[in-house]
C-alpha cells in the first residue's frame, strides 16, 4: 500500500500525530520525527519510525518520493492498513 505522509523534522520526539487532508496528496499522515533534514537522516528515521511502529522490517518500507520535501510517499506491505487503523486515535480515523 502506499501511504502520504507530512513529516515535521526536528520535533522533540518522533510520533504520529495524526490524519490530515490535503490537495495535493488527499489523505495525508502527520509525522513529527526527531531527526535533523540534514543529509538524509530525516528519511532514514521516517523509515525506522514506521517500521518500529507498524511493526514490520525496515526492508519493507521503501521511500517512493519526497526525497527533499516535507510531503512524502512511502509504500509499506498491505497488512499495515489494519495496523494504521487500530494505532491512531478513534477520532482522527473518522476524520480521514
Amino acid at each position: 500500500m502506499k501511504l502520504a505522509l507530512k513529516v515535521i523534522p526536528n520535533a522533540k520526539k518522533s510520533e504520529a500525530v495524526g490524519w490530515e487532508k490535503d490537495p495535493r496528496t488527499g489523505r495525508t499522515l502527520r509525522l513529527r520525527i526527531a531527526a535533523p533534514p540534514v543529509e538524509g537522516k530525516a528519511n532514514r528515521a521516517v523509515i525506522l519510525f514506521l517500521s518500529s511502529w507498524l511493526g514490520v522490517p525496515r526492508s519493507a518500507v521503501s521511500l517512493l518520493r519526497g526525497d527533499a520535501a516535507r510531503l512524502k510517499v512511502v509504500e509499506l506491505p498491505d497488512e499495515c492498513g489494519e495496523k494504521l487503523a487500530r494505532l491512531l486515535p478513534a477520532a482522527d480515523a473518522q476524520e480521514a
